[in-house]
């Protein structure tokens, strides 16, 4: 019987000149991969990495009124939308500012609101580019810095904005505000992700050779109702609307920094107000009270509904003081479920509704501006 004696001096001596290896090796291709790209996953500023040249297949086997197959496609500079060949200041650009709403994920790229908006207006604006700049849960927090940092250095004509509802309560920027922009990691993996050439070139290798599945539980549908009614009283209501005023103020001057970077770098804010199913009424589809419908602990539709009044109100508020265009996109939508698969997120049909909207506001504003 033999009595191991431990790791030998010749394996130790290979170990250790295999990881030294591995250590050359890993930081010869991230040198090589900073000086040239020949993949093109991503863009990068000073201030902003963002993916790029990437299309997401995601299979939908939750939420019926979702497509079973989503296309999810970032061009060249990282949004979603087509590419240009004539150059962003050479044409009528509009780039789209939001959160999830705006970028629509679950919708594929033909079927988005901006991308719809952009088709519609080239009967009147033959030469009109539209891209996608939403993020999911990005705030006005993300928006700033995504703005100074990248937008303004495309030189678009306009930029629109559909925000409220990653600001509710909202003092600083959240993980969603963090994660595209540089030194300012929600995560030790997102530094690593965000700053090796090699980590980031290997991990998005790997995703184009697979189909991501639809496993995000909260894209379910939700419809209304679907967990009960809370019936809350009007002091309940008004006492909750009273402990946002603080955070209100400060969106409003968040709205104006937006409004007053746009305008210094000639390009023209449009701001658009956040609708919600919610609100008052019943929904022609499910029947379902619409106001008293549960959708936390604490938060009704009426309650839900409120809150976002407060925060449209600031930002109408803005554009009249700033001279700018607002579209009321919360009074024109209707609360029906047939256009939302949860309180804020578009259906289909909820997007290409939206775009039909916003064409008719649109060829107004560009006719005046």
């Amino acid at each position: 019987m033999k009595i191991s004696k431990g790791i030998g001096p010749k394996v130790l001596k290979t170990a250790l000149y295999g990881l030294f290896l591995f250590f050359v090796v890993f930081i010869l291709l991230e040198i090589f991969l900073r000086v040239y790209d020949p993949f093109k996953f991503r863009i990068q500023t000073n201030g902003i990495t963002l993916p790029a040249n990437q299309t997401t297949f995601i299979k939908n086997t939750l939420n019926p009124d979702l497509d079973s197959l989503i296309v999810n496609t970032k061009n060249s500079i990282g949004l979603r939308g087509p590419d240009t060949t004539i150059g962003y200041s050479n044409q009528l650009s509009i780039i789209t500012v939001g959160g999830s709403a705006t970028r629509c994920h679950f919708l594929s790229d033909n079927k988005t609101w901006p991308f719809l908006l952009g088709e519609y207006l080239k009967k009147d604006f033959p030469d009109i580019w539209v891209n996608n700049a939403g993020f999911d849960g990005q705030s006005t927090f993300g928006h700033q810095v995504l703005l100074e940092k990248y937008l303004v250095r495309l030189h678009p004509k306009v930029i629109t904005f559909l925000t409220g509802v990653n600001d509710i309560q909202s003092d600083g920027p959240s993980f969603f505000d963090k994660i595209y922009i540089k030194n300012a990691y929600p995560s030790f993996v997102q530094y690593i992700y965000n700053n090796s050439e090699v980590i980031y070139t290997v991990v998005n290798i790997i995703r184009g050779g697979r189909t991501p599945k639809f496993d995000n539980t909260t894209q379910e549908l939700k419809m209304p109702g679907y967990q009960g009614e809370l019936i809350m009283t009007r002091d309940e209501i008004n006492e909750r609307l009273r402990s946002q005023e603080k955070y209100v103020e400060s969106y409003k001057q968040r709205l104006v920094r937006l409004a007053e970077t746009c305008l210094q770098n000639n390009i023209l804010p449009v701001f658009i107000t956040q609708p919600c199913l919610y609100g008052y009424g019943r929904d022609s589809i499910t029947g379902a009270n619409l106001a008293t419908a549960k959708l936390e602990d604490g938060m009704n539709g009426e309650l839900l509904l409120d809150i976002l009044q407060l925060y449209n109100g600031k930002m109408k508020e803005v554009s009249i003081n700033k001279k700018i265009p607002c579209i009321d996109l919360a009074e024109l939508m209707p609360k029906n479920s047939l256009y939302y698969y949860d309180q804020t997120h578009f259906t289909n049909e909820g997007a290409e509704l939206v775009a039909r909207l916003l064409q008719e506001k649109f060829k107004d504003i560009l006719g005046r501006y």
